[in-house]
């Protein structure tokens, strides 16, 4: 059978106690599912890494990214070994194929050409008129900052909050007005990812001391379109964002 593309090879990047059968075993995998494309595959990366010395029960991270003739499909996945982590990169990677496949037959149909990012265009009412009327509550399972930004990207949300697995401390991965993702707080000397995604960055925003009005009052008077903050006496990480309604949204820690 012929493909319907020439597959490109496989660059594969590991880090930690990764044995040669486990290299090739993920490269074998995220290569069957480049050849299960119908798009020109302009470059495909592994990456592998086994934390050591750590209280985590997932210490083995297996990470890919498939650019699709300019479309970037990624997953990440954690695992006790780096073939559990690589069989679940591969379920996922295979379910983010089939989704873009999909959202790609379904603009042929349509006949969308262009796939611009909206303006924001948030609706304008006084500042003493706007309330939170959305509160969301989540429990933040511990995960690690590419797995924050890759679910980030299959929210299709602006940011996201959760607890880094990494520094144990809450953080937010967001995309700036460059549609460039960023993270806060900053932690000194941290390797951000670049090898398997566009690069991570520091953000220039601070997690904010002060209780909800406050913050508040600093999202009416800034540009962003959220503020992370903690109430005071307290690290856990909040956020209070725009909605396009005008009124304001709130997510929370559970605990």
């Amino acid at each position: 059978m012929v493909k319907p593309h020439a597959i490109c090879d496989v660059e594969l990047l590991a880090k930690g106690g990764v044995r040669s059968d486990e290299r090739d075993y993920a490269v074998r995998k995220v290569r069957a599912q480049c050849e299960l494309g119908h798009e020109p595959v302009l470059s495909a990366v592994v990456k592998l890494r086994l934390r050591e010395k750590t209280t985590l029960d997932l210490p083995a991270i297996a990470e890919a990214s498939i650019d699709l003739n300019g479309v970037a499909v990624r997953a990440h996945a954690a695992g006790q070994t780096i073939t559990e982590a690589v069989d679940q990169l591969d379920e996922r990677l295979s379910r983010r194929l089939r989704r873009h496949r999909k959202r790609l037959e379904d603009r042929r149909r349509s006949g969308e050409v262009n796939n611009s990012h909206r303006s924001p265009g948030y609706s304008a009412i006084p500042a003493e008129e706007r309330q939170v009327v959305r509160h969301k509550t989540l429990a933040l399972h511990p995960m690690t900052l590419e797995e924050a930004a890759d679910e980030m990207e299959q929210l299709d949300h602006d940011f996201f909050l959760f607890l880094d697995a990494d520094h144990d401390i809450d953080r937010v991965v967001y995309h700036n007005d460059l549609r460039k993702i960023c993270v806060v707080p900053e932690v000194a000397d941290e390797e951000l990812p670049g090898n398997t995604r566009p690069p991570i960055t520091a953000g220039r925003l601070v997690l904010n001391h002060l209780p909800l009005n406050d913050a508040k009052v600093l999202l009416d008077e800034s540009d962003e379109p959220f503020v992370f903050f903690a109430d005071p006496g307290s690290n856990r990480g909040q956020v209070v964002y725009r909605r396009f309604d005008g009124h304001y949204g709130l997510i929370t820690p559970s605990d």
